[in-house]
């Protein structure tokens, strides 16, 4: 393959990836707790410099940039906007790094979306209805037919019976694998928010971090940029197709 087209296939391929991320972000953009994600583009050293066959840095034909390789995406935990909702069991989470433990399955996993409900048994539950977690592990239950109060930072209390969410923070934000939506999957072991940390505010939700204004304008970058380089591939093809026509004259 010509290496200019190479170049212009690599980053095509790059851009288009930013473009789905992009996408799933502004998907999200009414997503409570959701935090976005973001594409890391890294230039590529030239192939004979990967190989190990010469230097980087010596200035010559073989030293030409590699284009764009993709790294992993990474996941921008700024804090939503916080909305006041008045609902008893919704809750916000003022600290960054701090999360609400909810069981899933078997496994335990984080989220920012404090928008919880009562199911049927009494059970406090996320919009998906995964129950959430009290600071002792277990699920929180109340009796639906008696009403309960809200204390200070996220508490609940029906009668004699007083249950606090379990809030975690991971020992780094790049400990948590991003599931999709705003559920996270911790890899490594997490440290229990103490009592004197805890910054949660009942009545109150925060929303998606995704800010759809400067979304949409990086989307409609990335197609520009994108389009570019299939054009770039177009042409080259031509180019390379005029040069073998002519060699066959």
């Amino acid at each position: 393959m010509p290496y200019g087209l190479y170049l212009s296939a690599a980053g095509a391929h790059a851009q288009d990836q930013r473009l789905r991320t992009l996408s799933h972000n502004l998907a999200n953009v009414e997503t409570p707790g959701f935090k976005p994600q973001e594409t890391i583009l890294q230039a590529r050293f030239a192939e004979l410099i990967e190989r190990g066959e010469i230097s980087e840095g010596l200035g010559g034909a073989d030293d030409l940039g590699g284009g764009v390789t993709i790294q992993p995406t990474q996941t921008a935990f700024d804090v939503g906007p916080i909305q006041v909702t008045g609902r008893k069991t919704d809750f916000a989470i003022h600290d960054r790094e701090a999360f609400f433990v909810i069981q899933h399955g078997e496994e335990q996993m984080m989220t920012r979306a404090g928008e919880f409900v009562l199911d049927s048994r009494g059970y406090l539950v996320t919009q998906n209805g995964h129950q959430v977690l009290a600071s002792d592990g277990s699920p929180i239950q109340l009796q639906s037919d008696r009403p309960f109060d809200v204390g200070p930072q996220g508490t609940l209390i029906q009668g004699n019976n007083r249950w606090s969410l379990m809030l975690a923070k991971p020992k780094q934000l790049g400990d948590l694998e991003h599931l999709g939506g705003n559920l996270f999957k911790p890899t490594k072991s997490f440290d229990l928010v103490s009592p004197q940390e805890r910054d949660v505010v009942a009545g109150s939700l925060e929303k998606s971090s995704v800010r759809p204004t400067n979304a949409m304008m990086e989307l409609i970058e990335t197609s520009r940029v994108y389009e570019a380089n299939v054009q770039m591939i177009k042409n080259q093809d031509n180019l390379m197709g005029s040069l073998v026509g002519r060699l066959l004259q």
